[in-house]
């Protein structure tokens, strides 16, 4: 006799037919063989009885698999120790199969009472009921409230008992910005500032004003240089006011770093703007770290005192141009002048970018060796005439080192010009250079020969 489904079973898209969670009777555990033939239908999870759980006794026969509509049949692949599959009515574990009527008739009564008995009386091994969890904001990003009686209104000394969330809290940064005198004169905690910088981020999150920037003061050691990029700067009064707060501060214990960066930053940021600097103005950045030299053009630099090449850096340097570097390396060569051999070799090479085919080859006496890092940024215009004898002692030991740079400008370009034989007798199997019997032709003086000829076929230009 086929089995029948109890009340309240009914079909609720995937759920088990139960709502007690014990596996139907007729889903018996299928072994491998049933397996096998079951790989083909897609089974969503479930849980098996526990050892000595409520489970049909019956050993199942090698009956097939049954025959499902094709609306319930499985799609995709699933591995074979872990399989079930959902019937119109009943929902199948893995590792159980559901049996057709004929097997579910062959149990028996006997066999299928006390099995509902059992289920309906142990329910240890049921699904436990969904639990509810309830998002948090995380730490920080929900909005802090500030606490009754402690929103701020005006700048004063109090603000420094404030604690650090409190100041997030009943700070407005309109307030800040309208007071920044008073809040330079309070003598806040540098993690106090953070905060109230935090503040006039979010009030002005494209930048600050310039009416505000001219009242920066001290403040201007708070801000980074990806704050002022955003500045629109165009009052020199302001930058000087500015620098000269920052050379009042340069050298604070707790911050000897804090001004340099500014600097650099504030100064591009004027002049991106189209502002001049004045005498005066150069003067003040000599007080600073040269690390804004590549901001100024080569007409600006050639205002400033030679003793700030003393200063700069081979990175200080990275972003100058062609231009910028012929006007520093003049002023490298005289602010250098008194030294000699290794000692000027050493200060001028960061410079060396900037100089001449005739100052390189006032070098090569000096009995130097220059590395293959200062040998590829020379200027291509002074590295070309300069024959393999003059490279080869400009180079000294680190001549081997074209043989990396040979597909490399400005040593490609260098190589074209050579006579392949030459270069031969290096021994550095170097290749690119003029191959043997071909000529080299001048076109710059071809050019200026015709222009010699139409000059003596034009009327009189023979008397």
């Amino acid at each position: 006799m086929a089995a029948t489904l109890p009340p309240g079973t009914a079909h609720r898209g995937r759920q088990t037919a139960r709502n007690d969670g014990a596996v139907p009777p007729r889903c018996r555990k299928a072994p491998r063989a049933a397996h096998a033939r079951l790989t083909s239908w897609r089974v969503p999870g479930g849980d098996a009885p526990p050892a000595g759980g409520p489970s049909p006794t019956e050993e199942p026969t090698s009956h097939p698999a049954p025959s499902l509509p094709t609306a319930h049949r499985l799609r995709g692949r699933v591995d074979t120790n872990d399989i079930s599959f959902t019937h119109p009515v009943l929902t199948c574990r893995p590792g159980w199969m559901l049996l057709s009527r004929a097997q579910t008739a062959d149990i028996g009564q006997g066999v299928m009472t006390p099995w509902l008995q059992r289920t309906s009386q142990d329910l240890s091994w049921q699904r436990p009921e969904p639990t509810v969890i309830l998002l948090r904001a995380l730490p920080g990003t929900e909005k802090q409230s500030c606490p009754l009686g402690k929103e701020a209104h005006v700048v004063d000394e109090n603000l420094v008992f404030y604690t650090e969330r409190e100041l997030e809290a009943c700070v407005d940064g309109a307030l800040l910005a309208e007071h920044m005198d008073r809040v330079n004169a309070i003598p806040f905690t540098y993690q106090q500032l953070d905060i109230l910088k935090h503040k006039l981020d979010q009030f002005y999150p494209q930048g600050y004003p310039e009416s505000l920037i001219r009242h920066l003061s001290y403040f201007f050691l708070e801000v980074t240089p990806e704050d002022i990029h955003k500045w629109n700067v165009t009052s020199l009064e302001t930058v000087k006011s500015l620098l000269k707060i920052s050379k009042g501060r340069k050298m604070d214990a707790q911050a000897p770093h804090r001004a340099l960066p500014q600097v650099a930053a504030l100064i591009a940021r004027y002049l991106v703007g189209g502002g001049q600097l004045d005498k005066v103005t150069l003067d003040m950045l000599t007080n600073f770290h040269p690390s804004y030299l590549c901001s100024l053009s080569p007409e600006h630099l050639g205002l400033v005192q030679e003793n700030v090449v003393w200063a700069a850096r081979p990175q200080d340097l990275d972003a100058c141009g062609p231009l910028q570097m012929g006007v520093l390396y003049h002023k490298a060569h005289t602010a250098f002048r008194n030294t000699s051999g290794s000692a000027y070799f050493a200060r001028i090479k960061p410079f060396l970018s900037g100089a001449s085919t005739e100052d390189l080859r006032a070098l090569i006496p000096q009995n130097i060796s220059m590395d293959m890092t200062t040998f590829k940024k020379l200027r291509k215009e002074a590295l070309l005439p300069l024959t393999i004898a003059e490279v080869q002692k400009l180079l000294g030991p680190n001549l081997e080192g074209l043989k990396a740079e040979e597909g490399n400008s400005p040593v490609r370009d260098w190589l074209l010009r050579q006579r392949q034989n030459d270069l031969d007798s290096l021994g550095l199997g170097l290749h690119g250079g003029i191959p043997n019997g071909y000529l080299i032709l001048d076109l710059n003086f071809r050019g200026k020969a015709d222009k010699a000829r139409v000059a003596l076929d034009a009327p009189g230009g023979g008397e």
